[in-house]
């Protein structure tokens, strides 16, 4: 082989050597994943004047970033309009830092130019921010100087997301931009700023729909007397108590919302024509739960408006906001259903309705939470109640009633026990309609008696038993010697010593006799109580002078008095002799007789 030919072999070679490594290098770049174009950000966009109203507004239409300058004009603060479009709806998170020493103002406008919503939190200096405004078609913002003569430059960042499901849109504090919950869906928003105002709306279901209506009578399970006392000793009925006009048809809802730190909430409820049916305000830092919220069946639409309240109670108090830390609002109907409690029940106007032989379940809150209950009756009658404990709160019932032009007058109060413990009042009175109340105990904390306690989570039940008044049993109050429940010769009456330091008075009128009058008083004790009788004759300018006395037995050993009276009115005073034991299950006896 000549030298030449070894020249061309070899020439050869190395071509076949290149192609084969060109066809390699080949295949590697078809094996290879192709990783799309490089994410370069969002588009940066510089700010074109004029642009001083909606027609010249700079377009943005994805997520941009929008290098921008304010005028330093001296007459009037300048403004800079922009456009956000969207083929489809999104939500964007809009910021705008503010220039050196300068502050600025965000502002939403629909196309009638009416300002929906303005940001302005953050002062001087400060980037002001909208982290979850709609834009569905074409949406107006405008950015303006708030100082006169300062200007400079700012940026503008406008964040497109698609709609997360579940979560508020901006803006919605008004009717018309409501954002639709359905009830018992949990919805999720902002308090982005001091003066958002978040509106939820609700639709309900119509009366024999999801939620049943609520009977003004008994509940189906409601426990009734056995035995209903005897039929009215004169032979005619009584006539039926007008208790006015029937009241309104009520579903009882909770109310959840979730802390957000730094924020104290003011919700209310408010009804289509957007009066404030129920209003609570939150602990800083603090959630609400809110439970038998009444809302009338003739309501088919609720709102549900939530905002920032005022940190303190300072003219100029702050109040709280977080763009970054969300909560979570349901709105769910009440397994208590018809026998619950409906708030708000703050005041005896407001007072939940209660049917003889019955009950509600209500709660203790919010904290400070009061709860009124009306009962009305076909005539005099007897009413016993019964207070079921809850954790955290010691619970006191009372019986109230209205006085034109003051406040509620307490006729009866009892808090025997303590937290977690039932209350009972016996042998109240009700001639046709009467007014309880339930409530926690103040306690004294740093000096000052408050109602700090509360339980969202376990509901109390206060529970009626309704008997005619017959004269047989004592009618409280009876602790004052012009409420003494009347008694006559022949006809035993019976009572209970409670609470502690219960004191009952006994009225005997003998003012019709026109000589003295030999009387015998007789009274059977109870168990645990020491009882004592005591025989008072009422002078002519209402005080008391002592006859006689009984109190030297003990337990339910018998007391008694004998005296010959002249005519007069009379009393005759039970009570423990030591002032320290009560019982509520056991009735003592009471009997007068004319003696020979």
């Amino acid at each position: 082989m000549t030298r030449g030919m070894i020249q061309v072999h070899s020439r050869v070679f190395v071509l076949v050597l290149l192609a084969t490594a060109v066809s390699c290098s080949k295949c590697d770049e078809v094996a290879a994943v192709d990783a799309g174009p490089i994410d370069a950000g969002p588009q940066v966009l510089a700010e074109l004047e004029p642009n001083e109203s909606a027609e010249k507004a700079l377009v943005i239409d994805r997520t941009s970033v929008v290098e921008a300058s304010l005028g330093a004009e001296v007459q009037k603060p300048d403004e800079d309009w922009y456009a956000l479009k969207a083929a489809l709806p999104r939500t964007v998170d809009l910021t705008v830092t503010a220039p050196m020493g300068g502050d600025v103002a965000l502002e939403v406008i629909d196309v009638t130019k009416t300002v929906l919503t303005q940001v302005n939190a953050a002062g001087p200096g400060g980037a002001e921010r909208m982290p979850n405004l709609d834009v569905s078609g074409t949406v107006l913002v405008r950015v303006i100087g708030l100082k006169k003569g300062v200007g400079g430059a700012y940026t503008l960042t406008a964040t497109f997301r698609e709609r997360q499901p579940g979560f508020e849109l901006e803006p919605n504090d008004r009717r018309v931009e409501a954002t639709q919950v359905q009830l018992g869906q949990a919805v999720s928003g902002l308090i982005a700023h001091p003066g958002d105002v978040d509106l939820f709306r609700f639709e309900l279901p119509t009366p024999g729909g999801e939620l049943e209506p609520t009977p003004t009578g008994a509940p189906a399970d409601a426990p009734v007397e056995a035995d209903a006392g005897d039929a009215d000793a004169g032979g005619e009925a009584a006539a039926p108590v007008d208790a006015g006009p029937a009241p309104e048809q009520k579903t009882a809802l909770r109310v959840d919302v979730s802390s957000v730190e730094g924020v104290s909430f003011d919700l209310q409820l408010l009804t289509e024509a957007e009066a404030v049916l129920f209003q609570a305000k939150s602990r800083e830092s603090a959630g609400l739960s809110l439970r038998n919220v009444g809302v009338r069946q003739s309501d088919r639409v609720l709102y549900v408006a939530l905002r920032s309240a005022p940190l303190s109670a300072a003219k100029d108090a702050r109040r709280g906001f977080h763009p970054d830390r969300t909560y979570t609002l349901t709105v769910v109907p009440e397994e208590a259903g018809a026998s619950a409690e409906y708030e708000p029940n703050d005041e005896l106007a407001k007072a939940t309705d209660l049917s003889p032989n019955s009950y509600r379940e209500g709660f203790v809150n919010p904290r400070g939470d009061v709860d009124h209950f009306k009962l009305t009756t076909d005539g005099p009658s007897i009413v016993r109640l019964q207070l079921s404990g809850v954790e955290k709160v010691d619970l006191q019932l009372s019986v109230v009633r209205p006085v034109e032009g003051k406040p509620d007058e307490v006729l009866l109060k009892v808090n025997e026990g303590g937290t977690k413990e039932p209350e009972q009042l016996n042998n109240v009175r009700c001639e046709g309609v009467c007014w309880f109340r339930v409530e926690g105990v103040a306690r004294k904390v740093d000096g000052k008696w408050v109602k700090e306690d509360e339980n969202p989570d376990q509901a109390y039940r206060l529970s009626t038993t309704v008997v005619p008044d017959d004269g047989s049993e004592e009618r409280e109050p009876n602790n004052s010697p012009d409420a003494g429940t009347p008694i006559t010769f022949g006809r035993p009456v019976r009572g209970t010593v409670y609470p502690k330091r219960d004191v009952d008075y006994f009225a005997l009128d003998l003012r019709e006799r026109q000589v003295k009058t030999p009387v015998s008083a007789q009274l059977l004790g109870v168990l645990k109580v020491d009882v004592g009788l005591y025989l008072h004759r009422v002078e002519a300018d209402g005080k008391l002078t002592l006859v006689q006395t009984s109190d030297g037995a003990k337990g339910d050993k018998p007391e008694s008095i004998r005296f010959s009276l002249e005519p007069g009115l009379y009393l005759l005073e039970v009570r423990d002799a030591k002032n320290r034991e009560s019982n509520f299950q056991d009735s003592y006896q009471l009997t007068v007789e004319e003696s020979d």
